[in-house]
């Protein structure tokens, strides 16, 4: 950090005596810049941290809505029979079937044809 001329002059009634009395102490041993800005990160640093756990908060709660909505959307889609009750098993990963390599299919040998009957419908182009 670059030295810098004096930029603040703190004019206050409002100082108790000991605190007064603390930053005095602090300027005529010249550590009261320092005093201060360690005071200042400190509270940088603090106020940072509040709004981490803020996030935090706000992201848990986000979190549970949706697990709330998708435990209701599971819900009315068992009682309206849209999917049996148990479509929403969890499998353990030992039973989910693995797929398996296949055989790449060979496509230089097309076979297949098209009547006059299936081109009637598409007559426009």
């Amino acid at each position: 950090m670059s030295e810098r001329q004096n930029a603040f002059t703190i004019k206050t009634n409002r100082l108790s005596d000991e605190v007064y009395n603390k930053l005095a102490t602090y300027a005529k041993s010249r550590k009261l810049g320092d005093y201060i800005s360690s005071l200042i990160l400190r509270d940088l640093d603090d106020a940072s941290t509040g709004r981490k756990a803020m996030e935090a908060q706000k992201t848990y709660e986000m979190f549970e809505h949706i697990k709330n909505e998708l435990a209701d959307l599971k819900a009315l889609a068992q009682t309206t029979g849209f999917v049996s009750s148990d479509s929403f098993k969890e499998e353990e990963p030992s039973k989910v079937s693995q797929l398996k390599e296949g055989k790449v299919a060979d496509l230089e040998n097309i076979s297949g044809s098209l009547d006059d009957d299936d081109l009637e419908e598409y007559s426009d182009f």
